[in-house]
């Protein structure tokens, strides 16, 4: 009888050390596949070497997108089928976001009264200070802004 209870308790323990071995070997491959294959929500904007706007059909011209990039907010214009234009978002004046205004072909600040064009000059306001500009590339169909 007591050889039958030291055979239960040695199969009890080594059903319970071989559970431990495997669940510390599931553990270590999951956090092995979670490392080297990180998500894309991992991904960090100020890294990115460009930042993608939208498909080219769903971008008519002589609309504009506000799109963010990391903490950074970009005003992107397309002024015809192929010529798109990327400058800073926020009023380096007054810190209002920066409103693209169709029917003048500037970009205006509703706070300030700053008016500025496709270049980024000021053409209008208290300041000379330019606005920083963005490159845009349009690949597969897609547009994107890089820094220059």
């Amino acid at each position: 009888m007591k050889a039958d209870s030291d055979r239960t308790e040695r199969d009890l323990s080594s059903f319970v050390l071989n559970s431990m071995i495997g669940v510390v070997f599931l553990g270590a491959l999951l956090i092995t596949g979670l490392y080297t294959i990180p998500p894309e929500h991992l991904i960090i904007p100020q890294r990115e070497i460009a930042a993608r706007i939208a498909r080219t059909g769903d971008f008519p011209v002589g609309s504009s997108r506000l799109e963010t990039w990391g903490e950074q907010a970009i005003l992107v214009v397309r002024r015809g089928e192929t010529e798109y234009a990327a400058l800073q978002a926020v009023s380096p004046v007054d810190g209002c976001i920066l409103n693209w205004d169709p029917e003048a072909l500037r970009i205006v600040s509703p706070c300030g009264h700053q008016v500025y064009d496709l270049h980024g000059h000021s053409v209008e306001g208290l300041t000379t200070e330019p606005l920083q500009r963005y490159a845009v590339f349009v690949r597969n169909e897609i547009v994107y802004v890089t820094r220059d």
